[in-house]
């Protein structure tokens, strides 16, 4: 019998060769109508004093990556609480004090998907996949502050998302988007499709959900499931998931770009491109209503 598990929970594997473990906090904020990006972790394959890592993307700035030693990493894995020298980042405080950069945030009534309800279901069994993906929040609130050099952006109850990533290497080739819409925190979407390589196989499998009018659709439980994608160049890109009971058009049009840091062979090496408020058009057709939604969000299209 399968023993159960929990996909959200701290991994721990800070005793591993070439292993990772990463969370990806985003906040849009609607009064300054922009993404901010929190992502920390820790990489094995990294020399020893840049084991641990704070990487913060501020709207109109480049990404700031900071390491730790791995002496100052510290992992609760009861409680989900992450602590690297004085910086203390968990599901619930956001607390970050760095050069020129601090920011206190707490985060409330979050929407947990529950164990295996989740992005890729019972693959999480499989013990050699190069990377596993885990929807721990597909909404929270997010209050507090920012301040990177002499600009404070003040959050009142903005709209917040947190997944993880563990293994060893993201997947050379993958999609992957998260929107909001600015005007309704209850609208939300989130789609990846991945390369997964395995025995020296590749295989190609899809995540994600849309939430709206109280509803939320788990794209990965739809069955017969058809994806289509078309390019115009280099700034638009459109998806097209289709079942026997869904129709989903998501149309891209990419923002600004920056470079992030990611992991490979359990080292913090590969450079993503990653775009910033990107305009998302999703139109979903479910149950014989159709619904058009204007999205922003957060892009990547590798490989």
């Amino acid at each position: 019998m399968l023993t159960r598990i929990n996909p959200s929970s701290i991994r721990g594997g800070i005793g591993r060769s070439r292993f990772f473990e990463g969370w990806f906090q985003k906040l849009y904020s609607r009064e300054h109508r922009t993404s901010f990006v929190i992502i920390y972790g820790y990489a094995t394959g990294n020399a020893h004093d840049m084991f641990g890592f704070i990487q913060v993307l501020i709207p109109g700035q480049e990404p700031a990556l900071v390491y730790f030693p791995k002496g100052q990493v510290v992992l609760d894995r009861q409680q989900h609480i992450v602590r690297m020298g004085d910086n203390v980042l968990s599901t619930n405080t956001i607390d970050i004090h760095l050069h020129e950069l601090s920011i206190n945030l707490q985060l409330m009534n979050n929407q947990r998907i529950e164990t295996l309800n989740n992005s890729m279901g019972y693959a999480y069994y499989v013990p050699t996949l190069p990377c596993y993906h885990s929807v721990l929040n597909t909404s929270h609130g997010v209050s507090g502050s920012i301040v990177h050099r002499s600009n404070e952006y003040a959050v009142n109850n903005e709209m917040g998302y947190l997944e993880k990533n563990w293994g060893t290497s993201f997947p050379d080739r993958y999609t992957w988007l998260h929107a909001v819409d600015p005007n309704n925190a209850e609208t939300s979407l989130l789609f990846s499709r991945a390369d997964i390589q395995w025995l020296g196989r590749t295989f190609t499998r899809h995540v994600g959900h849309i939430r709206f009018d109280g509803k939320h659709i788990d794209l990965r439980s739809l069955s017969s499931v058809v994806i289509s994608t078309h390019s115009d160049g280099t700034d638009v890109h459109i998806y097209r998931i289709k079942s026997a009971s869904l129709q989903l058009d998501i149309t891209v049009t990419v923002g600004h770009k920056v470079l992030l840091k990611a992991p490979e062979k359990g080292s913090l090496s590969r450079e993503i491109p990653h775009h910033i408020d990107a305009l998302i058009e999703a139109r979903v057709t479910h149950d014989g209503v159709t619904r058009a939604f204007n999205l922003v969000g957060n892009y990547e299209n590798v490989g």
